[in-house]
C-alpha cells in the first residue's frame, strides 16, 4: 500500500464534481463547440445534468452504499470515482489503487480470449508480467471458467462476464472497489463466492463503494449510505436512517424498488445453491388466494420447503409482511430471532413461522418469503407475494396493526409515583410488588399498574396481598419473608455469605460472574428483615428438544439459610421462591419451556410432596480402566484452537441431527469455550479428535484431571457412531497424564452411547427433574429423553 495512501485522511475526494450531457447535439455543433464553447448560434447548447455538483469524502475501510432509483445518477458517480469518467467541472482525486466492475464487458476485449483479456486488465492496473502469472491461476479458478478461457470473450455469456471481471477486480487486493449493479447477472452460485469474497476485503480494510436495489443489503454491510435522486445527494449518514427516509420517500410515491427481485429459476439444488421448493400459507398454496383472517383470532403460519448444497452451511428465511404497493410492515427473519433452520444430508428442510392472533387489523396484505445465506445478507431465493390476505377484524379499531396495551385508571387509591414507568416484562411484576408491597401498611390498598400480568393472583399474597371486589390489592399482613429477583449484573453482598453458610466453603466471584452472566436474572431472592436468607438460582440453556430448538432454565445454587430450614411446606423459602421462578419464567408462554437440573433424592422428594417437580430421568456414573493404550493410527486428537470453530459447529451439527429424538444441550463452539476453555476455575483439557489423514473431524471430546479420584470424561461433541473413537482418545489422553482410571457421568437412558471400551455403570444419587407445577411440557413427553453429561451439571 503506497505511503499516499497510508498519509491521507481521505481515499477518495469529490470537490463540487459534476457532470453534464448536452441534449441532440449534431456534428457541426459538436465541432463549434469544442472550438469555442458556444453553438453556432452564440448561445450554450442545452444540457442534460446526470450528476449536480457533489463534495464527498470517503475514508480508507469505509464501506458505502449507494441507494436510488433508476436514472439518479448512482452509475455516473461511480464512473467518476473510478475515473472511467471525467467530471464536467470539480475535481476529483483517489489514493490508492481502484477496481471497479461496471457495465458488462468494461475494459474488455471482445475478440482477445478470457487469458489474454487478464493479461490486459493486469497491465493496465500497473502489474507486472509476473505478477500477474502468480495471480493468473487463482483468478481463472475463482472465476470458474477454465473451461472458456481460452475462447473468445465475444462468445461468452453475460454471466461469464461477471465472473471473469470480479475475479479480475478481487484478485488483485485492491485498495478502492467499486461494484454497480453487474453483479445481479451472476448465478446463485457464484454470487455467493462474490458476496463472501466483498465480506474478507471489508474486513481486510479495502475501501468499498457499493451499489444495489437490496436495502437489506445495504443497510447490512455498509458503514455509511448515500441516497442520490436526480443527480443529487439528498441525504448520507448511517445505513438504517438512511434506508429508512429512502423507504419513506418511495412509500409516499407509491413506487417501490423491490428489494428482492423475484426468481424465475426452478426448484433445485446445484452447487452452491439454494432454493425454495414448497411453500404454503395456512392451508393454502400460491396462487390459491386470497387468505380470509380474523384479526387479533386467527394465526397466520407459513410452512416452507428447500433444498441446498449440502457442502454450505444451512440457509436461513425471512417472511415479509407489505401492503400491495410494496411498504413492507413487518418482517421476520430467522438468524434475526436466533432460530437455525434445519436440514437432512441431502440439504433438504423445511420450517414453520406462526405469527399469532394476528395483530394485522382490517386490510389486504402480502405475504413474501424470502431465502437467505446463513447469515442473512446474500438471497437465494425469494416466493414473492406468494399470498393475499383479506383480513377483517371486529370493532371499529383503526389503524393498520393492534399493539398490546394496558389501560390503568384510580380514583382515590395509591399507585405509583408519577415518574415511575411499568412495562410488561416477565420480570416487571416480581419488581413491582418486592418495591411498593413491603412499605405498604396492613389496612392499606394499592392497585396494580400491571392487571393482566402472568401469576399476578399468585404472587400477590406471597407480600400479604388480598384481592378487593374493585380490582385493588388490600395489605392484610405482615409476611416472614420478602421475595425479589437477585440480578447477575448486582448480586446482593449477602449472596456469598449464604453459599457460604449453606454449603461451608466460598466461590470466587469471578465464577459467580462466569455462571449467572449470560442472563440478567440470576434467580429469586428470599429476604427475612432485609437480607437474603434464600435464593433459588437459574441459567439459560439453549437445547435442541426432539429436533427443534428450544431454551431451558438449567437450576442451581438452590439455597436456604439454616435458621429458616425448619419450615419446609409450602409456606416456607424453598417452595416460595421455586415456584415464583417457575410461574415467573418457565412453561408454554413463558421466557424458558422448560427446566433441568441435579438433585439428590432427598431434594427432589421434597419437590414432589410439594407437587413442583417429578423426576424423569437418573445420572450414572461410567467407569473405564485405564491401561497402556497404543496411539490409533487412523486418528489424531488435539488441543482445541480459536481456528477450530467451523470444525467443532460441523461436529455439533452430526450430533443434533443424530440425536433429534433427544432433548440436549447445544454443545457448538460459543458453548465449549465459555463453558470449558475460558473457565475461570478450572483448566479443563479440550481435544478435537480428526481423522488422520483425511484432517476431518470426528469429535470433541473434554476432561477434567480429579488428582487422586482419576480423570472425568466431562463431555463429548459429534455424532454418537463416534463416541467408540472419542472415548478412546479420551483414555490415551488419561493414560499419557499417568491415571489408572477414567469415569463420566451420563444420564441412565443414554449411558448405553458410553459402554464402549469395558465400561462399568452404577447409578448414583442425582436426578433429573420435570417442572409440573407451571404449564409446560408433560413429564411423560420428558420421559428418558434428556442427554446430560457432567459438562451440563452446576459447574460441578
Amino acid at each position: 500500500m503506497s505511503s499516499e495512501l497510508q498519509s491521507k485522511p481521505f481515499v477518495i475526494e469529490l470537490n463540487g464534481a459534476a457532470k453534464r450531457y448536452p441534449r441532440k447535439v449534431k456534428p457541426a455543433s459538436r465541432l463549434w463547440q469544442a472550438l469555442w464553447g458556444k453553438t453556432a448560434h452564440g448561445s450554450t447548447e442545452s444540457e442534460f445534468t446526470a450528476l449536480h455538483p457533489c463534495t464527498l469524502n470517503i475514508k480508507k475501510g469505509e464501506v458505502v452504499g449507494l441507494v436510488g432509483k433508476n436514472g439518479a445518477g448512482k452509475s455516473t458517480l461511480l464512473q467518476i470515482v473510478s475515473q472511467t469518467l471525467s467530471p464536467s467541472e470539480g475535481q476529483i482525486h483517489v489514493s490508492g489503487n481502484v477496481r471497479a466492475i461496471l457495465e458488462l464487458g468494461a475494459g474488455f476485449n471482445s475478440e482477445f480470449s478470457g487469458r489474454e483479456n487478464i493479461h490486459l486488465a493486469m497491465a493496465t492496473a500497473g502489474l507486472s508480467k509476473a505478477q500477474t502469472l502468480a495471480r493468473i491461476e487463482e483468478i481463472i479458478d475463482f472465476s470458474g471458467i477454465r473451461d472458456f478461457i481460452d475462447q473468445p470473450l465475444k462468445t461468452y455469456s453475460s454471466g461469464m462476464y461477471v465472473r471473469l471481471a470480479f475475479s479480475i477486480a478481487t484478485c488483485s487486493e485492491p485498495d478502492i472497489l467499486i461494484i454497480d449493479e453487474a453483479l445481479s447477472v451472476g448465478d446463485g452460485e457464484f454470487a455467493r463466492k462474490s458476496f463472501d469474497r466483498i465480506m474478507a476485503l471489508r474486513e481486510r480494510g479495502t475501501t468499498i463503494l457499493f451499489c444495489s436495489h437490496s436495502l437489506f443489503q445495504i443497510e447490512s454491510i455498509c458503514t455509511r449510505a448515500i441516497w442520490l435522486h436526480a443527480g443529487k445527494i439528498v441525504a448520507q449518514g448511517q445505513p438504517a436512517q438512511v434506508v429508512l427516509a429512502y423507504q419513506e420517500f418511495l412509500d409516499r410515491n407509491e413506487s417501490v424498488v423491490a428489494d428482492f427481485p423475484t426468481s424465475s429459476a426452478q426448484p433445485s439444488s446445484p452447487v452452491g445453491y439454494a432454493r425454495l421448493t414448497h411453500v404454503r400459507v395456512g392451508e393454502k398454496g400460491p396462487g390459491q388466494g386470497p387468505l380470509h383472517l380474523l384479526s387479533m383470532v386467527d394465526d397466520l403460519k407459513v410452512n416452507a420447503s428447500f433444498s441446498s448444497d449440502p457442502n454450505l452451511p444451512c440457509p436461513s428465511v425471512a417472511v415479509t409482511l407489505h401492503t400491495p404497493d410494496g411498504r413492507i410492515l413487518s418482517s421476520a427473519g430467522a438468524w434475526n430471532d436466533g432460530f437455525e433452520l434445519q436440514r437432512d444430508e441431502a440439504g433438504a428442510g423445511s420450517f414453520q413461522l406462526v405469527f399469532a392472533r394476528l395483530p394485522l387489523l382490517k386490510g389486504r396484505y402480502y405475504v413474501s418469503v424470502h431465502l437467505f445465506c446463513e447469515r442473512g445478507l446474500h438471497i437465494y431465493d425469494v416466493a414473492d407475494r406468494v399470498m393475499y390476505l383479506e383480513v377483517s377484524q371486529t370493532g371499529v379499531e383503526q389503524g393498520v396493526c393492534h399493539l398490546p396495551r394496558i389501560w390503568t385508571s384510580q380514583a382515590a387509591l395509591p399507585i405509583l409515583p408519577a415518574q415511575t414507568q411499568i412495562t410488561a416484562t416477565p420480570e416487571a411484576l416480581l419488581d413491582w410488588l418486592s418495591e411498593y408491597a413491603p412499605s405498604l401498611s396492613v389496612g392499606k390498598s394499592i392497585v396494580c399498574p400491571i392487571p393482566q400480568a402472568y401469576g399476578l393472583n399468585t404472587l400477590a399474597p406471597h407480600f400479604g396481598l388480598s384481592e378487593q371486589p374493585d380490582g385493588s390489592w388490600l395489605k392484610t399482613r405482615e409476611p416472614r419473608w420478602t421475595l425479589a429477583w437477585v440480578r447477575s449484573d448486582v448480586m446482593t453482598p449477602d449472596w456469598h455469605g449464604l453459599f457460604e453458610a449453606c454449603f461451608g466453603h466460598s466461590l470466587p466471584n469471578d465464577l459467580v460472574q462466569h455462571k449467572y452472566s449470560n442472563h440478567p436474572l440470576a434467580g429469586i431472592g428470599a429476604f427475612a428483615d432485609g437480607k437474603l436468607v434464600g435464593f433459588y438460582g437459574c441459567m439459560p440453556r439453549a437445547v435442541i428438544l426432539k429436533g427443534q430448538p428450544a431454551v431451558a432454565l438449567q437450576i442451581g445454587d438452590v439455597m436456604v439459610h439454616p435458621s429458616e430450614r425448619g419450615v419446609l411446606t409450602k409456606k416456607g423459602v424453598f417452595f416460595l421462591s421455586c415456584t415464583t421462578l417457575l410461574e415467573q419464567l418457565m412453561g408454554f408462554d413463558r421466557p424458558f419451556l422448560l427446566g433441568f437440573g441435579f438433585p439428590n433424592r432427598q431434594g427432589l422428594q421434597l419437590a414432589k410432596r410439594q407437587g413442583i417437580y417429578t423426576e424423569v430421568d437418573q445420572m450414572v456414573e461410567i467407569n473405564w480402566t485405564v491401561s497402556r493404550f497404543w496411539p490409533d493410527w487412523r486418528v489424531c486428537a488435539r488441543q482445541l484452537t480459536s481456528a477450530d470453530e467451523a470444525a467443532v459447529n460441523g461436529c455439533w451439527s452430526e450430533m443434533a441431527q443424530a440425536m433429534k429424538s433427544s432433548i440436549l444441550g447445544v454443545r457448538d463452539y460459543q458453548f465449549v469455550m465459555q463453558r470449558f476453555v475460558r473457565h475461570p476455575t478450572v483448566d479443563y483439557s479440550v481435544l478435537l479428535v480428526r481423522t488422520r489423514f483425511s484432517n476431518k473431524p470426528l469429535g470433541v471430546v473434554v476432561m477434567r484431571d480429579r488428582g487422586q479420584d482419576g480423570f472425568e470424561l466431562v463431555d463429548l461433541v459429534g455424532a454418537p457412531h463416534h463416541f467408540t473413537i472419542l472415548v478412546r482418545a479420551a483414555l490415551r489422553h488419561a493414560y499419557l497424564r499417568g491415571h489408572c482410571k477414567l469415569m463420566a457421568w451420563a444420564t441412565q437412558s443414554h449411558c448405553q452411547l458410553l459402554n464402549t471400551h469395558k465400561a462399568t455403570s452404577t447409578p448414583i444419587d442425582v436426578w433429573i427433574p420435570a417442572n409440573v407445577w407451571s404449564h409446560a411440557p408433560p413429564p411423560e413427553d420428558l420421559q428418558g429423553s434428556w442427554w446430560l453429561m457432567g459438562g451440563d451439571t452446576d459447574f460441578r
